[in-house]
């Protein structure tokens, strides 16, 4: 590590992710709506702390879960051992080998499926803007207004047993308490 805060070598990722969730998503966007929904989502992880997270030695993983078939699955997987927070992101198939997910991404009625068998308890759940999972969601994506923006369900995220910063909480679009 460089000795840099957690905070201080994700900023420009969350700038960047910021940034693209302002530009508009009609016309001829430069930006492909799956790399997109992959760095918010990846940002978002940054600004939610599981149970216990402190006890656990740095490099440990955070394993997101998504489906083989998702949009999300190639630019996710770029992002495979980046940092968060003392954590490395894991990437890994809802569809696939079993896996413990700390973080659920979820577009389809198969993934919703999927995830019920292999979320682990506590598990944040991410609902893609194209999708409503039938169970709420903890931050669910939406277009509104021509822009990416997220709501979160803070009751669900704290029955989760979750920690969602209120730095996150100021970025949302709604927050359900």
């Amino acid at each position: 590590m460089n000795g840099l805060s957690p905070w201080r070598r994700a900023w420009p990722v969350w700038l960047a992710g910021a940034a693209l969730a302002l530009l508009p998503l009609d016309g001829a966007l430069a930006v492909e709506r799956g790399a997109l929904e992959a760095a918010i989502v990846f940002n978002l992880l940054q600004f939610v702390e599981w149970p216990n997270e402190s006890a656990l030695p740095d490099g440990s993983p955070l394993t997101l879960c998504l489906r083989g078939d998702s949009p999300l699955m190639a630019p996710a997987r770029l992002l495979e051992g980046r940092a968060v927070r003392r954590m490395a992101l894991h990437v890994a198939r809802l569809d696939g080998p079993a896996h413990a997910c700390q973080a659920v991404y979820i577009d389809s009625v198969s993934a919703e499926q999927d995830a019920r068998s292999a979320a682990h308890d506590p598990a944040l759940v991410i609902g893609a803007s194209d999708y409503r999972p039938a169970a709420r969601a903890s931050i669910q994506l939406v277009f509104a207004e021509g822009r990416l923006a997220f709501d979160i369900d803070q009751r669900k995220a704290q029955q989760s047993g979750l920690s969602i910063s209120s730095r996150l909480l100021r970025l949302a679009r709604t927050v359900s308490e």
